[in-house]
């Protein structure tokens, strides 16, 4: 099912983050072996900058305004598990960020599986449930919400906006 206007700007932010997982994959796997310390800390501080500039808001818009959608459309046991995750994948952003660098090898790789997996669930299952269950003016709602919050809260759109 082709994406509706709706949500193609969390889409856009989604396709980052998977991004940021290949970005963390490849890092890890150099040719000459594992990734240095030098590789490690450029990784961390990329993961840092995106929950910084994007995926910080991009939570909370989908925790305001998304997620009330979607359990309005029928999938309260869905928005359940999503809010688990992304406490989940906060902690793990908080913890990268305290982690000394004899652990961010392992600390990256969760992160991208956890990351990676839930944008997937949310891509694939999540807003095809929603697109299916919400007639056209409940998407335009929905859509012009996201419009007001998503550049209020993620600084990467505010910025290019600004």
């Amino acid at each position: 099912m082709k994406r509706h206007p709706a949500l193609v700007p969390l889409s856009r932010q989604h396709h980052d983050g998977l991004a940021l997982g290949v970005m963390i994959e490849r890092g890890q796997r150099h040719r000459a072996g594992p990734a240095g310390p030098a590789e490690l800390e450029r990784l961390r501080e990329q993961a840092l900058d995106l929950w910084q500039l994007e995926f910080r808001g991009h939570f909370e818009v989908e925790e305001q305004i998304v997620f009330p959608a979607a359990r309005q459309a029928g999938e309260p046991g869905l928005v359940d598990t999503l809010i688990a995750e992304h406490e989940a994948i906060r902690l793990q952003f908080e913890a990268l960020e305290r982690a000394p660098a004899s652990e961010l090898g392992p600390l990256l790789d969760q992160l991208r599986t956890a990351l990676v997996n839930h944008i997937r669930t949310e891509e694939r299952v999540l807003f095809q449930a929603m697109q299916a269950a919400m007639d056209q003016p409940q998407l335009e709602a929905l859509g012009r919400a996201l419009s007001d919050a998503l550049p209020a809260l993620c600084l990467s759109l505010g910025s290019a906006r600004g």
